[in-house]
């Protein structure tokens, strides 16, 4: 029976977290690499900016700006870092990219259920809500110092626990309220049945990827067991939240080309047109 309380057990535990974060940044760095056509697209002027993309845009690199963090805080240069003010910036950049990460999907009820104002009123509250939790987190810490390093940040395991759990609910609904707001749209929209097929495998994966922090962090087993899985379930959250804003732009530029392909309409301006089944597309990306 592993004594996880022990300072042996502890240590290894915390050189086996670092091991995974740095695995955890170059999958990042490698997935970012890979799919940053819309940064692209924007910087070039082929899309318009939007303010859904707001989020998509803010949580990839507030993603991958705490997990450079995390890798250089556990690591010998950062001995002499103000480690309390360093893991502060870091868990505001990695709480604030799971936030972002989950209104990617709850800004598609939002739009959705736009003539409903208790909806949407109800889906405000929600989102303030989770972003409470998610502050509570940043701040509520203590540091673990190890072999001289910043080591790794002290939560509450109930505050890890009721986060993982929130980030779920909150997800779910937003699927939930999704599916609802669209039985009433035509089944031949290709554009909503890719809003449903994409926004549950989203939630099923997030779901998933939560489920084992949240069953290790309600086991308390140590310190750094609490927040060993945080990170890559943060980064399968936001790889699948990006992946749903870019086939979603995907699928509408398709379209788009279509209709510019059949009115004979240079392909520069294809990203542009207002398509019919892109007219209510535009408030969602």
């Amino acid at each position: 029976m592993v004594n996880w309380t022990d300072p042996n057990v502890i240590s290894k535990c915390g050189n086996i977290l670092g091991r995974i974060n740095f695995i955890c940044l170059g999958l990042y760095m490698w997935e970012y690499a890979r799919s940053w056509q819309i940064e692209f697209a924007l910087i070039c002027r082929h899309i318009p900016p939007r303010w859904p993309l707001l989020p998509y845009i803010t949580g990839r690199i507030l993603l991958l700006t705490s997990m450079i963090m995390i890798c250089w805080l556990n690591s010998s240069t950062a001995q002499s870092t103000d480690c309390h003010s360093a893991f502060l910036a870091f868990s505001f950049a990695a709480n604030a990219a799971i936030g972002c990460s989950s209104l990617n999907l709850m800004l598609r009820p939002f739009v959705i259920w736009r003539t409903f104002r208790w909806v949407r009123i109800f889906l405000v509250l929600a989102t303030v809500g989770h972003w409470i939790f998610l502050l509570r987190v940043m701040i509520a810490f203590s540091v673990m110092r190890v072999n001289g390093n910043c080591g790794f940040m002290v939560i509450d395991h109930t505050d890890m626990t009721t986060i993982f759990v929130y980030t779920m609910g909150y997800d779910i609904l937003a699927l939930a309220l999704t599916i609802i707001g669209l039985r009433n749209t035509p089944s031949s929209n290709a554009m909503w049945k890719m809003l449903r097929k994409q926004g549950i495998t989203y939630v099923l994966i997030t779901c998933l990827a939560n489920i084992i922090p949240t069953v290790v962090a309600s086991l308390n087993l140590n310190a750094v067991m609490n927040v060993a899985f945080a990170v890559p379930a943060s980064i399968i959250s936001t790889i699948a939240s990006s992946r749903i804003v870019i086939t979603f732009l995907d699928l509408q530029s398709s379209a788009s080309s279509e209709e510019a392909s059949s009115r004979d309409v240079p392909l520069t301006t294809m990203l542009t047109l207002p398509t019919a089944s892109s007219m209510d597309a535009q408030y969602l990306v």
